[in-house]
């Protein structure tokens, strides 16, 4: 069903302008395409849907490599979401998935804002985004737990700018916070991100996400990744230390790091369609 959904091409779908945007007649001469996604590889891009755009997407990571032979150094293990998003209108989108952390189900779901859009010419000279995104923790684990000790939240302001036609970088200070037993806990990071065009449907991205918080469990987040476009999708390949798959779990959960061999593959499928087409 899934591999139909991807390897199909649907009515509506969307082949050169994946994000489903198109500037109006009288609007200013925007600055697009500064990621191939909605996403760098983790964190949320600076990139908008178009109104009346859907993209499902499905994120696959398998374990760790220092899980051994036995495991086949992490191909036995994996962490998968299953989730899309939705674009209301030309500056605001919402997503919504379900998720796994080992054993520990959960659901997240978030809105995005755009508030300011970079425009050519240094008349607006950067994209700037609000996030604000919620994950509630679900399955028999949880259930000595009320409501509110379940979730887990987290706001960004999300700031970028498209530097030349190859090459993309953005900042997004985050914060995450929640309850666990009644004992309130928050944590800052500062989410960095950056684009590489090689070719005209690749790319190669890289993210960091450094916790400025003190706090001894938590490893800051590393990936590499390479996006490639191919048709109407585009298929993320990536390594990072993050088991996680939501912005509560790969900036406040990660465990792990690279010189311990706390690396794990991954990949992302983005499929977009139209489901409301735009009004000319």
């Amino acid at each position: 069903m899934f591999v139909a959904l991807f390897l199909v091409q649907p009515i509506f779908a969307q082949d050169d302008d994946l994000l489903g945007d198109e500037p109006g007649n009288n609007e200013p001469e925007y600055v697009d395409f500064a990621f191939k996604t909605t996403k760098v590889v983790n964190l949320q891009s600076i990139e908008m849907l178009g109104a009346g755009v859907f993209d499902f997407k499905m994120n696959h990571r398998f374990g760790s490599i220092n899980n051994g032979a036995v495991n086949a150094f992490g191909l036995d293990l994996a962490t998968i979401r299953f989730g899309g998003e939705y674009g209301i209108n030309k500056n605001l989108m919402a997503g919504i998935g379900r998720s796994n952390l080992g054993n520990l189900k959960n659901v997240d779901a978030y809105v995005k804002y755009r508030i300011l859009r970079q425009v050519k010419g240094n008349k607006m000279p950067f994209t700037a985004m609000l996030f604000y995104g919620i994950e509630n923790k679900i399955g028999p684990e949880y259930d000595q737990l009320d409501y509110t000790n379940r979730l887990t939240h987290t706001a960004q302001l999300i700031i970028g700018k498209k530097i030349s036609e190859g090459f993309s970088f953005q900042l997004s200070p985050s914060l995450v916070w929640g309850s666990y037993f009644g004992r309130t806990y928050s944590n800052i990071a500062l989410g960095i991100g950056m684009r590489q065009k090689l070719t005209k449907r690749t790319t190669m991205n890289l993210e960091y996400i450094p916790v400025l918080t003190n706090n001894e469990y938590i490893q800051n987040s590393l990936s590499v990744g390479f996006d490639i476009e191919t048709g109407g999708h585009v298929f993320q390949i990536h390594f990072t230390n993050s088991k996680g798959l939501n912005e509560a779990q790969f900036i406040a959960n990660t465990r792990e790091t690279w010189d311990t061999y706390g690396i794990r593959f991954g990949f992302n499928l983005s499929r977009v369609f139209t489901i409301v087409k735009p009004k000319n």
